[in-house]
């Protein structure tokens, strides 16, 4: 018995695994259990150089493009206009001005213009603001139609219509259309009557009543 122990003790530094010999053939013999495989690292993924994460190269969304005549939206609009009483009275407009729709389809627009005017007598020059209202009420993709209703302010280099006074009011109304050109541009044609006369302010009153022709662009910011 004392032998058999003295040659256990002997043996023992052979049969007991060491490090190195950790997960070989030999485990199994010795009854050690196998080793866990080692598990990739996510955290040494992410961190290895020239690795970058995965949803950096994802491609980002497209940002979406509020429609025309959404509501809140503001357009700068820059038109040009023809008006005729068919009586010798022509006048050639130019308008820059603002629009908002404050709600959906509806817009309110404020316009700085200037004009040049042929009529019997003395030709004018003139100078005012235009306020408008327009609704679009048929809205399709890429073009739509609307209505308006206007009101200005004219002061003229000399009584428009001849006979009359300097500083008038111009009440309008009218139809058009839009058509779209790129995604934030669209092209305005319209026709409108077109009133201008000092609305009883002076006893020389003539007024004038004339048919408006206008084209314009209008940019979405």
């Amino acid at each position: 018995m004392q032998r058999t122990a003295s040659l256990g003790i002997l043996l023992l530094p052979i049969l007991a695994p060491t490090p190195a010999m950790a997960g070989g053939p030999f485990d199994a013999f010795v009854g050690v259990p196998p080793s866990a495989p080692a598990a990739s690292s996510a955290a040494t993924q992410a961190t290895a150089p020239g690795t970058a994460p995965a949803d950096a190269a994802a491609p980002q969304p497209r940002a979406v493009r509020q429609r025309f005549g959404a509501r809140d939206t503001v357009r700068i609009d820059v038109e040009g206009d023809w008006i005729c009483d068919w009586a010798g009275l022509n006048i050639g407009q130019g308008r820059v001005g603002v629009a908002w729709f404050f709600a959906d389809d509806v817009e309110w627009a404020i316009y700085g213009q200037g004009s040049a005017i042929w009529q019997t007598g003395q030709d004018a020059a003139a100078g005012g603001f235009d306020f408008e209202l327009r609704w679009h009420f048929v809205q399709a993709e890429g073009w739509s139609l609307f209505a308006g209703v206007g009101i200005g302010m004219l002061e003229a280099t000399e009584p428009v219509p001849t006979g009359g006074t300097q500083f008038n009011f111009t009440p309008s109304a009218g139809v058009g259309g839009t058509l779209a050109l790129t995604d934030d541009t669209r092209l305005y044609v319209g026709v409108r009557w077109y009133h201008i006369s000092n609305a009883g302010t002076s006893t020389d009153n003539p007024g004038m009543n004339g048919t408006s022709l206008w084209l314009g662009l209008s940019f979405g910011l």
